[in-house]
C-alpha cells in the first residue's frame, strides 16, 4: 500500500494514498493523432510496490465501447514516462483508449484520436 507524508506544524501526519481524489498512480494520460497511427503517452506519479501491467484498450466506434485490447506495456520501476505507439489501426476516424493498470484496476480514459491517412504536406 502506497502512503503519503503530509507536514503538520511540527509533526507528520502518515496517510493511504487512497485518501485523496487525485490519488491515482498515472497521470497525464493521452492521445495524439499522426499519419497512420496513434501516439499515446502517460506518467507514472509515484513508483508501484507491487507487480503491474499496462493495458490498452481501444474502441474503434464510441467513448462507450465495445472495447478491445491493442498491447500490453510492462512497467519498469526505472521509467516514470510511457509512449506507445498503435499502428494497428485501419481508417481515417474517431479511435478511443482507455488505460487499465493491471494490478490496481485502476482505468484512465477514454482519450480520442483521429489519425490522419492523406500524407503530411511537403
Amino acid at each position: 500500500m502506497r502512503y503519503l507524508l503530509i507536514g503538520i506544524m511540527a509533526g507528520l501526519l502518515i496517510l493511504p494514498a487512497w485518501a485523496f481524489a487525485d490519488g491515482d498512480s498515472i497521470s497525464a494520460f493521452k492521445a495524439e493523432s499522426l499519419y497512420r497511427a496513434v501516439a499515446l503517452d502517460w506518467k507514472v506519479r509515484t513508483p508501484f510496490t507491487q507487480e503491474v501491467v499496462f493495458q490498452i484498450l481501444r474502441s474503434d466506434s464510441f467513448p462507450e465501447g465495445p472495447y478491445e485490447e491493442v498491447a500490453t506495456v510492462p512497467y519498469d520501476k526505472r521509467k516514470r514516462k510511457y509512449k506507445y505507439l498503435d499502428k494497428s489501426i485501419g481508417a481515417e476516424s474517431n479511435y478511443y483508449y482507455k488505460l487499465i493498470v493491471k494490478g490496481t484496476d485502476e482505468t484512465h480514459g477514454p482519450v480520442q484520436a483521429r489519425p490522419f491517412f492523406s500524407p503530411p504536406a511537403t
